[in-house]
């Protein structure tokens, strides 16, 4: 009887690895939960079981039920790198390189382990390490256009700017149409003085995607540099580009006062409120940021998403079609929305940034505190534009174009736009809203 159930367990793993690999993750799912019925410490089921509860974005069930499949298999080399993947997600980088270091003990041929391994190390600040696991995925696979793109990153991260242009062009080489790479590349070029040489990646990635984001803010930058100011001015037109609107109060609130106060008190008691988060990873520096403010829809944040898409619609329907504009060529009929929430404090600010997954963009401002002021010569506290981020440089004098913001205020502009947030003194916090707009069709 012992033997004939170890055949029908080993029976119900091959059918739900087959379901799992046919895309019936609700099948294989149902199945692996069968096998743990009969025998809860099954590691290939605890395994598989975690990488779908990974997939499907639980991450804290993904990080458990690894735990368990490494716990009762200790040298399951695909359970103990599954781990790494879902501690990474989960935020513990240093317990997500402990277990890469783990499975590749017991596989070190693996060139795409040693490559997650190596963005890890780079999340977390140790780029030299993350250099030399970059370099052993691609001596394993020197085919590794994602790799290679990735050694890149690493070597920029040490100034180490010829190198990294190197690596870069070699992504390029394996997979001609590697938007990441071209794109890399080009800021590379940049930040190296080769500013002429940039375009030539730029325009590659344009001609196949019109509106990459990072694509355009690097041509703009490159373009200022090279004096083709006219060319740049068609990309960075912020008087027909850049929208400010004051919206009225929503249905169900009696005046833009009321809507606001209630507003910043779902912000400050949303459930995705947190005060710490990876500044590598992020533009504001000082406060606390809600990530994910449309997860939670009190009627103030339902009333929030109405006044946005209305501010977005309204200012979408006046601008002009252009085929060859990489923001007017393709205006939405369908989007969605990502909506999030920062609360600055004293000394904060949004360092200069764009948005990558972004159409258009925007904030609104529900609280400014008294002290940002229109006479500030200093202009604390205000938005503006034209400044390049990213540590690529400013060889040139800027468009700048600021935006005093006030209570009530909406602003929208692409989301290849430059722009941060002039630090500020003298105040507990200002509080806004910032949003991106994603183009379904």
């Amino acid at each position: 009887m012992a033997e004939m159930a170890t055949l029908d367990i080993f029976g119900s793993l091959r059918q739900a690895i087959e379901h799992q690999r046919a895309g019936r993750l609700r099948e294989a799912e149902a199945l692996y939960r069968q096998v743990l019925q009969a025998d809860p410490n099954q590691p290939t089921a605890l395994n598989l079981l975690g990488v779908l509860a990974r997939q499907a974005g639980r991450t804290d069930a993904a990080v458990d039920l690894l735990r368990r499949a490494v716990t009762a298999a200790s040298d399951y080399a695909d359970a103990h790198y599954n781990l790494g993947n879902a501690l990474r997600d989960h935020g513990d980088r240093r317990g997500a390189i402990a277990s890469y270091d783990r499975a590749l003990a017991l596989r070190p041929e693996m060139a795409g382990w040693h490559n997650n391994r190596g963005v890890t190390l780079l999340d977390d600040g140790d780029a030299a390490a993350a250099e030399q696991a970059f370099q052993r995925a691609v001596e394993l696979q020197p085919g590794y256009a994602d790799a290679f793109n990735n050694l890149g990153n690493a070597l920029q991260k040490q100034n180490r700017l010829g190198d990294a242009i190197a690596a870069y062009r070699q992504a390029v080489a394996v997979q001609p149409q590697f938007a990441g790479a071209l794109a890399n590349l080009g800021g590379a070029l940049i930040k190296n003085g080769e500013t002429a040489a940039a375009l030539a990646p730029l325009d590659a990635l344009l001609a196949r995607e019109k509106q990459h984001v990072r694509a355009v803010a690097y041509k703009v930058i490159a373009l200022r540099e090279l004096s083709r100011h006219d060319e740049a001015d068609y990309f960075e037109n912020n008087a027909l580009l850049i929208d400010v609107a004051r919206p009225v109060a929503p249905p169900g609130f009696p005046d833009m006062a009321t809507f606001n106060a209630q507003l910043i008190a779902d912000i400050r008691g949303h459930p995705t409120l947190i005060e710490t988060w990876d500044p590598n990873q992020r533009a504001a520096r000082g406060g606390a940021v809600a990530q994910a403010l449309l997860s939670h829809k009190t009627p103030a944040i339902a009333a929030l998403e109405t006044l946005v898409r209305g501010a977005i619609d309204a200012f979408a329907a006046r601008l002009p079609d252009d085929a060859n504009h990489p923001f007017l060529c393709k205006k939405p009929r369908r989007y969605a929305l990502n909506v999030w929430a920062n609360i600055l404090t004293e000394e904060g600010h949004q360092a200069s940034h764009i948005h990558n997954l972004g159409w258009l963009s925007g904030v609104y401002y529900p609280w400014i505190p008294p002290v940002i002021r229109a006479d500030d010569p200093e202009h604390a506290g205000w938005l503006e534009f034209g400044f390049p981020g990213y540590d690529l440089p400013c060889r040139f004098t800027p468009r700048l174009h600021q935006i005093k913001p006030e209570i009530g205020m909406a602003v929208c502009f692409p989301s290849y736009f430059w722009h941060r947030t002039i630090p500020f003194r003298g105040a507990p916090e200002r509080i806004s809203v910032a949003f991106d707009l994603h183009v379904l069709d």
